[in-house]
């Protein structure tokens, strides 16, 4: 079983995505021979109301895509969003996005939303990125995540469930000794490209298995940013065990949202 922890479906304004839609994202998962896929909202990125965006999340292929909600905890009235999404709509994750929408991590409106996340157990992924940063048009050049701020978040509420999305393997690493004192955090590897042979594309999975373990890792494509197959191939063809494979194909994702 594959699934793929790091999708999206929406419009994006700066430029067109090729299987943004839901029955795109559909047809590129069975071209792919991939299971099912988490999915959030593209559209309430840059959406005042992400609302709009959840609700089409939510009213997508409930057999194949585990939906997560995209929420701004620095807009007024986050909480009925909040409400709704888990109560009545019955999403399985929080995905956020503090960089896009004007928030730090010491905030109290982060802190607010992540103790109604932990009180429902309910998994949260950071956005690291959502585009390499060479592709931000001119106008709007947003920063990644502070991954410093992330792991001391990360380290202060133990009882919360993180996924670090779209970090790169060096970023990681400069993090390391902090992340190994916490033990509830994960982080895809969408964003787990090689450098030519220091480590290659391949390489840098065996690698991120080495430094953090294969139960950290969860195979994602950030589709339709990305290719899907890239990601898939570099776990398919890492020299790892199948345990291993497994875990990070399917295994940890499923865990983590409590999904059959």
């Amino acid at each position: 079983m594959i699934v793929d922890f790091f999708t999206g479906i929406g419009n994006w304004p700066f430029r067109k995505l090729k299987y943004g839609q839901p029955d795109q994202l559909i047809e590129l998962l069975d071209r792919e021979d991939i299971d099912r896929a988490v999915v959030y909202s593209i559209t309430s990125i840059l959406a005042k109301d992400c609302m709009e965006g959840n609700r089409e999340v939510a009213e997508s292929y409930p057999e194949r895509i585990i939906p997560f909600a995209v929420i701004n905890p620095a807009f007024p009235g986050w909480e009925k969003d909040f409400r709704i999404c888990f109560d009545e709509m019955g999403f399985r994750g929080l995905r956020l996005f503090p960089t896009y929408h004007g928030y730090d991590l010491n905030d109290i409106c982060f802190s607010e939303i992540i103790v109604a996340a932990k009180e429902k157990s309910i998994p949260v992924a950071l956005a690291v990125r959502v585009e390499d940063e060479r592709q931000h048009h001119w106008l709007m050049k947003v920063p990644s995540l502070d991954l410093i701020a992330a792991v001391e978040a990360i380290g202060k509420y133990p009882e919360a469930t993180f996924i670090l999305s779209g970090a790169k393997y060096p970023e990681l690493c400069l993090i390391k000794e902090s992340l190994q004192q916490c033990d509830n955090w994960y982080f895809d590897i969408g964003r787990m490209q090689g450098r030519h042979s220091s480590p290659g594309s391949v390489e840098v999975i065996v690698r991120a298995v080495e430094d953090f373990g294969a139960e950290r890792m969860l195979y994602g494509s950030n589709a339709p940013f990305q290719y899907v197959k890239s990601s898939l191939l570099k776990v398919q063809n890492a020299s790892i065990s199948d345990e291993e494979r497994e875990m990070i194909l399917s295994g940890n994702a499923l865990g983590i949202c409590k999904a059959k």
